[in-house]
């Protein structure tokens, strides 16, 4: 009885051994596992793909991509295929974005997402993607056409602005040049793109100042009859325009300044008023010797014999000379007086009322000078003098005023 137990137990032992393969063969599985294209071999218990993965030490994300699913059963013998995601960083035309590839390589990921082989990029199309994130730049070449200096170019590019085309043509612009767009703006295809050049100089030209006629009325000269008392010149001044050209054709002129360099000279006439002639002198229209309102005028006819005109100028020498003035001032005297009055005593305008010599306005201004003021010639000259010391300085200073004005 014993012997027969004993003997069942032993064999019940090794019917266990006897079963032990069948049951591991049934548990331990022998799976391929490429991993981005790269197969190896894993011993595994799990009967999930996705326990397979996750033995072998690989975290399965969204961006990757798991065949057959993480869920499906597999078999001694099975392949399981898992592609790593990875993250592009791209800059395309300008535009950064963000995409996943399980691509390889730089060439198979842009073919995935449909650029074209004829675009520029950034990195080499043969290299390997890490997992790491890439940073690629890809340019569309686009064309366009550039109008500058006189030239139509046009050209195909990749650049991404305005400002980087016309610098890889080497076009420079000079900081008044234009641009029909912005350095900045973006590439676009089909467009044209217009340089002027604007560039800016100064011309100085010669400017005419033409001459006033002034007329006196001569009450000395028959009416209806005229004289030319000084003949007229014109003046002259230099003007200093701003020119701006646009490639090289005048667009625009500014007036910067004007400097006069010579003065108009009226032209005077007289214009005769009378039936009788009678002496006057070629005085200006304007005061002479003063502006004062007139007071008692001189007398219409002489009292006393004049003294000749070489006579008058010879007085007016001596007290040119003691007054400490040179030969140049007294001829500057005698060209003024001799426009004024001729050097005639009884010199009258019967349109100012002027008088005298110096063609005081009025003449009996000359009473401070002494009460002989209508007939002598040195009383008149005296305050003549006076009167150009004290307003012109000098007899120059006071025909240099009239030959700008007329009068003094």
């Amino acid at each position: 009885m014993l012997r027969s137990v004993k003997y069942g137990l032993h064999g019940a032992v090794l019917a266990g051994l006897v079963s032990l393969p069948a049951l591991w063969n049934s548990v331990d599985k022998t799976i391929e596992l490429v991993v981005d294209g790269h197969p190896q071999s894993v011993q595994t218990t799990a009967d999930r793909v996705g326990q397979v993965v996750s033995d072998a030490g690989y975290v399965v994300t969204s961006h990757d991509l798991l065949a057959p699913a993480a869920t499906s059963h597999i078999e001694n013998g099975g392949v399981i295929v898992l592609r790593r995601g990875r993250l592009l960083h791209l800059d395309v035309d300008g535009v950064r974005t963000d995409v996943w590839t399980t691509a390889r390589t730089v060439a198979a990921a842009l073919e995935q997402l449909g650029y074209s082989s004829q675009d520029f990029i950034s990195v080499s199309r043969d290299r390997r993607l890490p997992l790491a994130p890439t940073d690629i730049a890809i340019r569309t070449p686009r064309s366009i056409t550039i109008v500058h200096d006189g030239v139509r170019q046009q050209v195909t590019t990749t650049d991404t602005t305005v400002g980087r085309v016309l610098g890889d043509l080497g076009i420079t612009l000079g900081k008044r040049d234009r641009i029909s767009v912005s350095m900045d703006a973006r590439v676009r295809g089909g467009e044209t793109v217009t340089v002027q050049r604007v560039s800016k100089r100064l011309v100085t030209k010669v400017k005419r100042l033409p001459f006033k006629t002034v007329r006196h009325t001569d009450s000395s000269m028959q009416l209806g009859t005229t004289k030319l008392v000084r003949r007229g010149t014109d003046g002259r001044a230099k003007v200093t325009y701003s020119l701006v050209y646009v490639d090289g054709k005048l667009v625009g002129r500014t007036r910067i300044k004007t400097v006069t360099v010579a003065q108009p000279k009226a032209q005077i006439l007289a214009v005769g008023s009378a039936k009788r002639r009678t002496f006057a002198s070629a005085a200006p229209s304007a005061p002479s010797a003063s502006s004062a309102p007139s007071s008692p005028r001189a007398p219409s006819a002489p009292s006393a014999p004049a003294p000749s005109p070489g006579t008058a100028k010879a007085i007016a020498h001596d007290l040119v000379t003691a007054r400490g003035w040179d030969e140049a001032q007294y001829n500057c005297l005698v060209v003024l007086w001799g426009n004024e009055s001729g050097w005639n005593v009884h010199a009258s305008n019967s349109y100012t009322g002027a008088y005298g010599i110096p063609q005081a306005l009025p003449g009996s201004k000359m009473s401070s000078a002494g009460p002989d003021w209508p007939n002598n010639a040195t009383t008149q000259i005296k305050w003549g003098l006076g009167y150009i010391a004290e307003r012109y300085g000098t007899p120059c200073g006071a025909w240099s005023y009239w030959q700008a004005n007329g009068w003094y």
